[in-house]
């Protein structure tokens, strides 16, 4: 594919997928349509790994996925997934749920491919946009796309929980990558005005500062699946299945449906955090059968026959089962309905109101 071709194409790619995000509804604001359609998404996603591993790139399949509204795997170590491009639609949500202006201050947590850098600096211009992630071998890479694509915010290799102080204050700080709590760090160096944009569990929330060591937030209703915050170059290798359980099934009260309502994955993820999961998956792609284990080396095993057996120092299904009874009794709430309070010794997730039913996020 000669480069010729590339820039002709892709510019006509581009557009064609700003377009779709705007008919999808991702895509409202005119100066992020822009954006997205003058920066150069193949530049900074050059390859990818399918899901069999296989490094793909310079082909019609590689040029294809660069212009669709998908996530692409895009850094792996030791053979596990680390760094992704994330979907254009989530980006674009995201994007315009910071509601910058002109002349605000920006930190990203989680450069990845630079991508979304340079949708930002496309915005706001260079020296507004600080960019961080964990790796050389990740920032490195994203610096050079960035200055080939004619942009050059400030990238910094480093634990993104640490933000970069040495350019605060921001008017906001956006996250891409998941996190398990909300790091008090990036709160300190918001403007008294500003704010942070973090999914938390597989949802996104924007969260204020309301004084030293305190904040408050509510979630936005849209889904956001994202890797979770490197503080290590090494982090990231997920943890290998403990074995699995044997010995005789008990009934679930756990459907398997219920693992696919995303809806109930959040507060499933706020409940019992830290949990990987297995599916087996019908002809018509509906779930059969689980497995879902912790780091701690607990484990469940749902069976096709609707049974479940656990082992491991705690039973995951059954808490589990748990959160699920109080989401059906709370009314199957999606994530807007749900806030997160940071104090100086508690983070909690709570429903409708932070007097309400409430689930412990950290305990400092």
């Amino acid at each position: 594919m000669t480069s010729a071709f590339t820039d002709q194409a892709a510019a006509e790619a581009r557009r064609v997928l700003a377009q779709a995000l705007t008919d999808a509804g991702d895509l409202t604001d005119p100066d992020w349509r822009r954006a997205f359609e003058d920066v150069p998404r193949h530049v900074f996603v050059p390859y990818f790994y399918a899901p069999s591993g296989e490094r793909i790139s310079d082909d019609d399949r590689w040029f294809t996925a660069v212009h669709e509204d998908r996530s692409l795997v895009t850094h792996r170590t030791d053979g596990a997934a680390t760094s992704s491009s994330s979907q254009p639609s989530l980006m674009a949500t995201m994007l315009e749920a910071l509601a910058v202006a002109d002349g605000m201050n920006v930190l990203e947590i989680g450069a990845g491919t630079g991508y979304n850098a340079a949708l930002l600096v496309h915005r706001l211009g260079d020296d507004h946009v600080t960019t961080v992630d964990i790796a050389e071998d990740i920032t490195g890479p994203a610096r050079e796309r960035l200055a080939a694509a004619g942009y050059r915010p400030t990238v910094i290799t480093g634990d993104g929980s640490l933000g970069a102080p040495d350019r605060a204050p921001y008017d906001r700080i956006i996250v891409t990558c998941g996190l398990s709590s909300v790091p008090v760090a990036l709160l300190q160096q918001l403007t008294a005005d500003g704010f942070l944009l973090a999914p938390l569990g597989n949802a996104l929330a924007r969260v204020h500062p309301t004084g030293p060591g305190t904040a408050t937030g509510r979630f936005l209703p849209h889904g956001a699946f994202f890797m979770p915050l490197r503080h290590t170059p090494a982090d990231g290798v997920p943890t290998r299945r403990p074995p699995l359980p044997t010995g005789p099934g008990r009934p679930s009260t756990l459907p398997a449906k219920a693992i696919a309502d995303n809806h109930f994955r959040f507060l499933a993820g706020i409940a019992v955090p830290g949990l990987t999961w297995q599916y087996d998956l019908n002809d018509d792609r509906e779930i059969t059968g689980a497995r879902v284990w912790h780091p701690d080396g607990s484990i469940a095993q749902l069976h096709p026959d609707t049974t479940v057996t656990e082992a491991g120092p705690r039973p995951l299904w059954t808490l589990l089962e748990e959160a699920h009874r109080a989401y059906q009794v709370v009314g199957r709430p999606a994530p807007d309905r749900y806030g997160v309070t940071i104090e100086p010794t508690e983070q909690h997730i709570w429903l409708d109101d932070p007097n309400g039913p409430r689930w412990l996020l950290l305990d400092v």
